[in-house]
């Protein structure tokens, strides 16, 4: 049988006044058979179906009520007035009578027609953004620096934080691309403030055309990037490259700069501190907010210039859990609780400052590996979790002065001078002694212990 499309026409119920809020587009010109479509969708004033389905049956070889939907589909099309596109309010079309609408209302999905131009003009758009994306793209790398830098440049700091990303991340600084998320064994926290550093001395330097599909894109029209899937790359050596031999210069360097290695010992020291902060107060049902961090960030970091880690651990752990026991009372909140880590904290090593007394040494968590950047510290330096802040700097003194201040057994007469001139003129005597008292105590002679207080004096951190 040829089916014959006829134009959309709107029907009366099959000898009812009433007129139906379905419009049938015809794909056959049987009349027994447009009967049928007639009776499977007319509708009262309400919106309710006249005829049940089990009614209609049987219809030819359809005895089945399940089945009639199907082949009623086979007859014509069936747009509904009540369902209307929410672009060209069209009528839509609906395919049984369970999508029929009693009331108007606008169907959440487009009609065909709109659908195919939306979706070609979205097409047309994507072709257009990336087409700018790509120009954009092109005119950032070109700003961006891509020459070899000189490694013996470096400095001290620098030098000893690039080895120990290299181990961390090793064989791949020297040969492929990275992302920031990929440098987590460098430090035990704040990874990405410590690579941040070397992204600033240009030493890694972006890389646009090895990073991951979509990390570029355009935000109101202007290039924007999602910061975790930059890719960075090692800047290569003016001389070596980027290779095993420019990596071999980098481990011959002699190193003298304690200033700046000790300010490097204090970013891994506290974030090791603050990592275990973070543990414990998580173990505590502890929330710390931002201001709150930041707060304990500095105090712990001041004090790491005299303590170790692991005395700072002890810290941390007798004051976070003293929190957790405020919470548990009947007057204290959670919120309560916690706001008084800061200050406790801070009150604590205030105590241990004026009183002088020695402070517990905390075992390293089983969770909590020192790093990269910690290890290459322990290996070039003798330094570890349990070297408090004080002895740590006095070992990288010892660098800058050579080995004659290493071995000197006696101050030069002047160098005394100085010291008790400078204490007795900022009235610092008793600070002087019981700095130098504790330089001796911890097994330096006294020509040494002078011309450390004397580097500090200088501006080495105190």
């Amino acid at each position: 049988m040829t089916l014959a499309r006829l134009r959309p026409m709107k029907i009366m119920n099959c000898g009812f006044d009433s007129a139906m809020t379905i419009k049938l587009d015809w794909l056959t010109s049987n009349a027994e058979e447009m009967e049928l479509a007639k009776r499977y969708w007319a509708m009262n004033d309400d919106g309710d179906f006249l005829e049940k389905v089990n009614n209609l049956v049987p219809f030819r070889h359809i005895t089945q009520s399940g089945t009639l939907a199907a082949y009623v589909r086979q007859l014509c099309k069936a747009f509904d007035e009540n369902l209307v596109c929410r672009h060209c309010n069209g009528c839509m079309e609906v395919k049984s009578r369970s999508s029929a609408k009693k009331y108007l209302q606008t169907s959440p999905r487009p009609c065909p027609d709109c659908e195919t131009i939306h979706a070609e003009q979205e097409r047309l758009e994507k072709e257009a953004a990336a087409v700018e994306l790509e120009r954009q793209l092109s005119a950032y790398i070109e700003t961006l620096p891509s020459g070899p830098i000189d490694y013996l440049a470096m400095s001290d700091s620098e030098v000893l934080l690039l080895r120990a990303l290299d181990l961390a991340l090793s064989p791949r600084l020297t040969r492929d691309a990275f992302m920031l998320g990929d440098c987590t064994a460098l430090a035990p926290a704040y990874t990405d403030q410590l690579v941040l550093r070397l992204i600033d001395a240009g030493i890694l330097l972006e890389d646009p055309p090895n990073a991951m599909p979509e990390t570029y894109c355009l935000h109101n029209g202007r290039l924007a990037a999602h910061s975790r899937y930059i890719a960075y790359s090692l800047a290569a050596d003016e001389q070596l490259g980027r290779g095993e031999e420019a990596m071999q210069v980098l481990a011959d360097r002699k190193y003298q700069d304690a200033n700046g290695l000790f300010d490097l010992w204090l970013d891994v020291a506290c974030a090791d501190a603050m990592r275990y902060l973070h543990d414990k107060c998580q173990a505590f049902d502890h929330d710390l907010d931002e201001a709150q961090l930041e707060e304990i960030k500095s105090t712990l970091r001041n004090a790491l210039k005299t303590h170790s880690i692991s005395q700072i651990w002890f810290v941390i752990w007798k004051n976070v859990k003293d929190a957790a026991s405020l919470a548990r009372l009947v007057y204290y909140s959670a919120t309560r609780a916690t706001a008084t880590i800061p200050g406790k904290i801070r009150r604590t090593l205030e105590k241990v400052e004026k009183e002088g007394t020695e402070l517990r040494m905390w075992e390293r968590p089983d969770q909590q590996p020192a790093g990269t950047l910690a290890m290459m510290f322990n290996e070039l330096f003798g330094v570890d979790e349990d070297t408090p802040g004080a002895k740590v700097h006095a070992r990288l003194l010892q660098l800058s002065a050579g080995e004659s201040f290493a071995g000197a057994e006696l101050a030069q007469p002047e160098q005394v001078r100085k010291l008790l001139c400078d204490a007795m003129i900022n009235d610092t005597g008793a600070q002087m002694l019981q700095q130098f008292a504790e330089l001796v105590r911890e097994g330096h002679d006294t020509g040494y212990a002078i011309m450390m207080m004397l580097g500090s004096e200088s501006g080495a951190p105190a």
